[in-house]
């Protein structure tokens, strides 16, 4: 989920102040979510037609609408086969919509602006620098093109390095595999080309692909400003308040998630109970890392034990990072929460991480994202029971809301069965999950500023 600040609310507020918008007085919160609506119908209209599928007559609506929320919002579920269903042009489409969703409107936007050579007042210049960090101006588009950049490297890197691991299989369409997964992994979107709904399950002994999809995974999931601050701070002591949480919270994440995962499924045959060890671990390092946003899998899901299916489903609301390509409330709201529950037991009358303290409105926020997300979960849930008919177990249908709202795009195997009702609640609750229901609220809030009791550093959170 995405919180808009007041200082982001205000740089969006200049960046789409048009005359449309004027007219209509849409906040910038509101913009943002009609930026991806306009995109998710674009992609709806373009998997419509014929050239997008192989058979020649489109896809239906519902599910182009479906497919289309899902690529935007770097989710994963679908209901066509991504490789037998659609054409080369309906695999480009794909593409596309999931390097704008994982990079995000809001950066689009930014480009566009500064192409068109807006240039911002002090005021709010100043004002997203704090916001964003940086220290002069220059630094604010700077940080784009770092984005940018940094996409494009990773992207390539591992563009390349798949490609020469697909190559003995594929021959030159290596290149196309190469391309697309390492896109798709780098945006937490868990969509692949190896057909059949089957993601890495018929592959379990190919332990350099897991790798090779990832790493992408974690990198893209911990927030471009984070992997910025790894690289150019010079050390532990120099990182961001931000970045120090966001790098425990997902090493926490990760290694627990692991642990769980194997002394849990270590004895069901089904899965990787009859692995040997080492192979045992990898799998269940990468399915870790996966159900946090991701959503391949390199084993059936449908298989797992209830309790597996448990921890991934925590692990999958809690999310990735802030200003990363992945969902769910994000790894800083738990990681404050957590803290905020302990400092009560300890009696602390201030919440410190690291030396610093964390405000008394983004402990709310976080308190507020996370209850607001289980309450969307819970009815969502309820709602799509109903509409099922309990054909389903509930544990499957809440483990695919959650898949939904989390922009995990992990599915038991039901995706395909819903009607046309299912699949529309589930695309409103992906295009929730990726936009914020956080962002419309507070569209509508204005935010008061906590008086300083100790040094504080503004960290970005759900």
């Amino acid at each position: 989920m995405m919180i808009i600040n007041d200082a982001e609310e205000d740089f969006l507020h200049r960046v789409t102040n048009l005359k449309v918008q004027q007219k209509f007085r849409l906040k910038p919160t509101q913009t943002i979510l009609l930026s991806f609506v306009l995109m998710i119908g674009l992609g709806t209209l373009l998997l419509m037609l014929p050239v997008s599928t192989t058979n020649g007559a489109g896809l239906p609506m519902i599910d182009a609408l479906f497919v289309s929320t899902s690529a935007s919002c770097v989710t994963g579920l679908t209901v066509v086969d991504v490789k037998n269903d659609l054409s080369f042009f309906g695999k480009c489409v794909m593409l596309m919509l999931i390097q704008v969703g994982g990079l995000g409107i809001m950066t689009l936007a930014t480009m566009a602006v500064h192409a068109m050579g807006y240039r911002f007042r002090l005021k709010q210049s100043l004002v997203l620098q704090e916001s964003l960090n940086q220290s002069g101006r220059a630094g604010l588009f700077g940080l784009i093109r770092r984005m940018i950049i940094y996409t494009l490297v990773v992207e390539g890197f591992f563009a390349l390095l798949l490609t020469w691991h697909f190559y003995p299989e594929f021959g030159l369409a290596a290149v196309g595999y190469g391309i697309f997964h390492a896109v798709s992994a780098f945006c937490n979107a868990g969509f692949d080309l190896f057909g059949n709904y089957d993601s890495l399950c018929q592959r379990p002994d190919d332990i350099f692909l897991m790798a090779g999809i990832g790493l992408p995974i974690i990198l893209g999931g911990i927030g471009f400003t984070v992997m910025y601050d790894v690289l150019h701070a010079g050390g532990w002591r120099k990182y961001s308040l931000h970045t120090k949480i966001v790098l425990v919270s997902t090493l926490i994440l990760i290694i627990g998630g692991t642990l769980l995962i194997w002394g849990i499924e270590t004895g069901n045959s089904h899965t990787i109970g009859e692995m040997p060890l080492g192979q045992q671990i990898a799998h269940a390092a990468f399915m870790s890392v996966s159900c946090r946003t991701a959503g391949f899998n390199s084993f059936d899901l449908a298989q797992c034990t209830q309790i597996t299916k448990l921890v991934m489903i925590i692990l999958m609301f809690i999310g990735a990072s802030p200003l990363s390509t992945g969902g769910g409330i994000k790894g800083t709201t738990f990681f404050v929460i957590m803290r905020s529950v302990w400092a009560v037991f300890r009696g602390e009358s201030e919440l410190t991480v690291f030396g610093r303290a964390i405000s008394k409105d983004l402990r709310d926020q976080a308190f507020a994202i996370f209850t607001i997300g289980t309450l969307w979960v819970v009815s969502m849930g309820i709602l799509l029971s109903i509409i099922d008919g309990e054909v389903h177990d509930l544990e499957d249908v809440v483990f695919e809301t959650v898949s939904a709202f989390g922009t995990v795009g992990m599915g038991i195997g039901i995706t395909l069965s819903w009607n046309d009702w299912g699949k529309g609640l589930l695309a409103l609750t992906m295009l929730l999950g990726r936009v914020g229901i956080m962002t419309f609220m507070l569209s509508f809030i204005r935010q008061k500023q906590s008086t300083i009791k100790h040094p504080e550093e503004d960290i970005m959170i759900g």
